[in-house]
């Protein structure tokens, strides 16, 4: 439980440090303007002084600078509904040794005024088959499904719900785990490059399957939890995309039982078009109501846009 303890320490300390090192980066956040002659002007916007009619920026040369809304070019509508899917395959042969691995991702979201929903699913499998092999076996079997609802009521304010499925059929006690929380939300940054949002609220935990299920007195129940969620979105242009995303789970059970999920997906479009795309992605799970406790898994996925 101290090593366990220390790990939930230093993902959730890496999570902060990459966090605080986005907001750093988002207050000094350099924009590019284009008039509506088409002339373009880049600055760094100065942030409390820009309103929804006035930007305010400053000038390399020209020193600060107020640019009326209506002196913009009217900037094309986003799209309410985006969706991108993703997948890498690895594979190896060596005399009659067979190794194949395989990931993928799908997301998707919808985004207006007040409303956010999103749904993101991602698997990865692994087979292996040695020369004194005839069948064959399964080294990796496992992947999430993310759901979540979002309603802005006031200003940077929101009510959510979630629903967060992981599995890992290798797992001998607690091979599923479902978490449903409902909750209170806050935007501590919200620009339109960059999004930072807390929440917190009451879930129940429930966890069940594996080899071993039968045997362990917390396998196949469900328990009372809270849950504190931490996101983080920079999208600073046409060739970048950061995402981060921290969950810590209390179960109240022997007193209180964690389990964290922290994942995070960098997005590289090398054309600037947000189209085709390579990913990285990171998971670091740490769940102490399952055995095995640690599940971290990382891959490289090529993907494009679906709409």
């Amino acid at each position: 439980m101290i090593k366990s303890g220390f790990l939930s320490i230093a993902l959730t300390t890496t999570a902060l440090l990459l966090l605080e090192s986005g907001i750093r980066i988002a207050s000094a956040e350099t924009i590019t303007l284009t008039l509506s002659n088409g002339d373009k002007i880049q600055g760094t916007l100065v942030k409390s002084e820009s309103t929804d009619t006035v930007t305010v920026i400053n000038h390399p040369s020209l020193g600060k600078l107020k640019i009326q809304s209506t002196a913009l070019k009217a900037k094309p509508k986003k799209k309410r509904w985006t969706g991108s899917f993703s997948a890498g395959i690895t594979g190896s042969n060596t005399d009659r040794d067979q190794d194949l691995d395989s990931t993928s991702q799908l997301i998707t979201q919808y985004k207006d005024e007040v409303n956010l929903f999103s749904f993101k699913a991602n698997t990865e499998y692994g087979f292996s088959r040695s020369a004194r092999e005839k069948e064959g076996s399964t080294d990796t079997n496992q992947g999430q499904l993310d759901l979540r609802y979002s309603y802005t009521f006031s200003g940077k304010s929101d009510a959510y719900i979630s629903n967060i499925y992981d599995y890992d059929t290798l797992n001998q006690v607690g091979a599923n785990n479902l978490i449903n929380s409902i909750g209170l939300g806050y935007d501590l940054m919200k620009t339109d490059t960059t999004t930072l949002n807390v929440s917190a609220g009451p879930s129940v935990q429930t966890i069940w399957g594996g080899k071993f299920c039968t045997r362990d007195k917390y396998c196949g129940n469900t328990f009372a939890a809270s849950s504190a969620r931490i996101s983080f979105d920079w999208d600073p242009n046409n060739y970048f995309n950061l995402s981060l995303s921290n969950q810590f789970t209390g179960a109240y059970v022997d007193g209180l039982s964690p389990s964290n999920n922290f994942s995070g997906t960098i997005k590289i479009y090398p054309l600037g078009d947000k189209k085709l795309f390579t990913s990285l992605n990171g998971q670091f799970i740490y769940n102490s109501l399952t055995s095995p406790q640690i599940d971290n898994s990382f891959s490289l996925q090529l993907g494009t846009q679906l709409f």
